[in-house]
This record gives C-alpha cells, structure tokens and sequence, in this order.
C-alpha cells in the first residue's frame, strides 16, 4: 500500500476516532484484520488507546493470513502505533478469549457461539459492526449470552455524525454503473421491502430514471417488466429463493415478456449461473444470499467501512462503560 493511501486511511481515521469521541483506553480488544478497508480495524483500537488488541486472521479468497498479518503489522511500524498487538492467524481464539474486553461480530472471528464465548468473562461486551435488524443467528448465540450476562448491542449505521448507512446510496448507484446502465431514461424494478429499497428508488430517482417502482413478488413483476431495463434485488431479509431452480421467479415466463431485462443484486437469494444459463445479464458475476450483501460498503470506498467500525468499537466502548448513547441499539 503506498504512502498516499496509508496518509487518506491515517485521516479518515482520525476523523473517525474525533467525531465519535472514541476512547479505548484500559480495556482489550479482540478484533480482526481483513482485506481493504477491513484491515485497518485493529489500527482504529490501537489510535483510540486500546491497552491490547487480538487480531484474528485466516486464508480467505480476499487473501493469505499471513500476508494480511504482515501487511497490518507494516502499518502499526509506518503509523509508529505502540500498542501490544498480538496475531491468531487460522485458528479460533480460544486461548485469549479471556482477556477480551470487546469482541467485535467480526468475519475472521465468527461464529460467536457457546464454544468460544465459554472462554469469556461475563463483563466482556460484543458489538455487531451493523444494525439490529441485520442481526444473523448464526453470528452470535444470544440465548448463550443472555444467561452469562454477555451484553450485545447493534450499530445505528445512520447517528447523525456518520450517516453510515446513506452510503449504502452511492453504493447502489455505482453497482448500476458497473453493470452497464445509464440509470438516467431508464426504467427500473426495485426488489425490496426495506431501507435498502427506500435509498435505491431515491437514487435511482435523483440520477434521471425514467421509471423506478418498488416490487416484492413475482406477480408485481410479470406485470411491471415488460419496459424494463434492469431489476436491482436489495431486500436483505427476504429469504425466499429468487431466482434458479424452482424459485419465486420463474425466468421462462420473464423471458416471454422481457428477454433483454438485467439482473444486479446486492442481496437476495440469486444463482447467478442459472441466471447465466437462461440468456440474462447479470452484475455482479457471483452467488447472492439473503442476510448478505453481496458487496460490503469497501466497495464504494475507504471512509464507510472505516467510520462502521470506528462505530462499532464505540459501541463496544460504551458498553464497556456502561454509558449511554444513540449509537446503540441494544439486544441484551
């Protein structure tokens, strides 16, 4: 990473840590390292006073542990950071759960469940790293938590000084364009019944579409489709399967009425092969699952993610300390 970058990623960090008052001082954090944006987590503790941070990493298909370790490492000598950092590279944290503070609902440590957290003091605190609402069982086992007192809380993406989740806009709006759509004189079918929607129909709407209407079945398609340009899948709940063998919609009767309509879909449960298999384009080439998005907020850039975790550690801070604040959104 060249020194430019790390300077931008060094600011928007300070930023970050500033706005939200950030202050890990005294406590042990348990965190991750991953790719882009998401190795700078453990950074973010260490500049906040953190007094030790845990970093999990594991071989993924966005990189080596071991390369990501070093490339973290490089960073806490070039940002001369002095904190007692220590690496757990593919395997679970069994041995240093006990000293965590704040486990963070990380990637590279998940699943927290009786397994590892039976490891934990009962005073340690998770955050999510997202909102409530996103909250996955298979992320966390909360009735576990509940009866050793584990206190979780979500993340509200959109506290005024942040505005996490509004980036979620911009997001979309840049996954049309990389598919190949104008948006402006376009039509476009919106698949959601969530927040996800409500940013896509006003981005879409601001950009110029000529259309945008918001559906939720198969049969509000049939009936919308036929001028179509593309359908943009956004509804992160919905755990219907979508499209690909006998699913919600069927691409045979789409075909009928529109054969050239595109398929983009930053969630939903989509098979994007069968989609391939049947004629249609699709954006991006790769499996859509419910409860995902299919590109995080690293993909639009450096500040959403930074400010999400930066969030995240704040929300584990005040949980530490049993202070209140907007930012959380307890669970237990």
């Amino acid at each position: 990473m060249n020194t430019s970058l790390l300077k931008q990623y060094k600011k928007i960090i300070e930023n970050a840590i500033e706005i939200l008052k950030l202050d890990l001082s005294g406590l042990v954090v348990l965190t991750e390292a991953g790719s882009g944006p998401f190795l700078f987590t453990p950074i973010i503790a260490s500049k906040a006073n953190a007094k030790k941070i845990f970093v999990c990493t594991n071989d993924s298909a966005y990189g080596k542990a071991a390369e990501i370790t070093k490339q973290c490492e490089d960073i806490f000598r070039l940002f001369n950071l002095k904190t007692d950092v220590e690496f757990i590279l593919n395997k679970r944290p069994f041995d240093v759960a006990k000293e965590a503070d704040i486990i963070t609902n990380s990637a590279h440590i998940r699943p927290l469940d009786k397994e590892l957290l039976s490891y934990t003091k009962s005073s340690c605190v998770i955050p999510l790293m997202y909102e409530k609402w996103e909250l996955r069982t298979s992320d966390i086992d909360v009735e576990y938590c509940k009866l050793r007192n584990i206190k979780i809380a979500g993340t509200w993406e959109n506290f005024p000084t942040i505005k996490i989740f509004d980036y979620c806009e911009q997001l979309i709006i840049k996954m049309a364009f990389e598919a190949g759509y104008e948006i402006a004189r376009n039509n476009i079918l919106v698949w959601s019944n969530d927040h996800y929607g409500e940013l896509a129909v006003k981005g879409f709407t601001s950009n110029g579409a000529k259309s945008v209407k918001k559906i939720f079945s198969a049969k509000d398609l049939y009936d919308n489709v036929s001028d179509t340009d593309f359908i943009f899948f956004c509804d992160y709940l919905d755990s219907r399967k979508l499209v690909g063998e006998n699913s919600e919609i069927k691409l045979e009767e789409l075909k009928k009425i529109n054969p050239s309509v595109g398929i983009v879909h930053l969630s939903g449960d989509i098979d994007n092969e069968f989609v391939k298999s049947k004629g249609f384009p699709i954006y991006p080439d790769k499996t859509g699952y419910p409860v995902r998005m299919t590109f995080t907020l690293a993909h639009l850039g450096k500040r959403p993610t930074i400010y999400l975790n930066a969030a995240g550690l704040k929300v584990g801070e005040c949980l530490s300390r049993g202070t209140r604040s907007d930012l959380l959104q307890l669970i237990n």
